[in-house]
């Protein structure tokens, strides 16, 4: 292996923002990170495992590999009888307020497996750990900007390609129109906490895996202590707390633009 100073990684949650950055360096308009990395917990959208699917032989055609790597723990969510709870779940207390957990998946899920697998290519590379030699490249656009910050390890950097250019997730969707290329829905774990209304009710109406896992999720959650927890902000089980005309013989067929997501990669880090 070629001996470097530095090395760029572009984290790939296969949402707009970070699909748009892997498809500009195919097409080398956008510089080539030296690993593209998409850390997988698992709980991601149907859609989103079926878009990696058809969208990394294509990349690989044209000369970018994608590497999965996985971080640990992702079991206990499927465990009933294990006290932890990963997420950020809605906790409700003896005196009937709403307390939440502190938020575990993200550093666990995402930062952790993406850091272990650089700090080995560092070694294989021989580069010395030190300030910035990790150029860490994030999907975050305009609309967002109040999503960057500095990393908080000194070896490496966060870079804001789509910042730099002036790009929004419009402006994203607008260049993947452009090239022929599909556009992703957005990334999230299917029982994410912070998920927005919309996001839950789409989930609904979807029905299927997706929807079954986020109610299995939450169910699970009452298990693990003595308060109980919830994945919705109401503290009720998932299918109470999310209502739909469906629900009542009615159908309502809507679009939903604004879901929460974690497109970057990074979630909301």
């Amino acid at each position: 292996m070629t001996n470097k100073e530095k090395i760029s990684v572009l984290s790939l949650g296969w949402g707009v923002q970070s699909w748009t950055m892997v498809a500009m360096m195919a097409f080398d308009e956008l510089q080539r990170a030296d690993y593209v990395l998409h850390s997988d917990t698992t709980f991601e959208r149907s859609t989103t495992y079926e878009f990696a699917a058809k969208m990394t032989p294509w990349l690989g055609e044209r000369g970018v590999d994608v590497v999965t790597v996985k971080g640990k723990w992702l079991d206990v969510m499927w465990q009933q009888d294990s006290p932890s709870i990963m997420i950020p779940a809605i906790v409700k207390k003896p005196d009937g307020s709403k307390g939440q957990m502190m938020r575990q998946c993200t550093s666990n899920w995402k930062i952790a497996p993406i850091r272990r697998y650089i700090r080995e290519r560092l070694k294989d590379h021989k580069i010395k750990i030190a300030p910035n030699v990790v150029q860490m490249m994030t999907g975050i656009t305009t609309d967002e900007i109040q999503r960057m910050r500095d990393s908080d390890v000194q070896w490496s950097e966060n870079v804001y390609p789509l910042i730099d250019r002036g790009m929004s997730r419009m402006d994203c969707i607008t260049w993947l129109e452009s090239k022929d290329l599909p556009v992703p829905h957005k990334s999230a774990c299917t029982f994410c906490p912070y998920s927005n209304e919309r996001t839950w009710m789409e989930l609904k109406r979807n029905g299927g895996t997706d929807w079954d896992m986020a109610v299995q999720i939450d169910a699970n959650l009452r298990n693990k202590r003595k308060d109980p927890a919830f994945v919705h902000p109401s503290g009720k089980p998932l299918p109470e707390a999310i209502a739909i005309p469906e629900d009542y013989g009615a159908s309502q067929p809507s679009l939903f633009d604004d879901i929460e997501a974690c497109d970057s990669g990074f979630c909301w880090t």
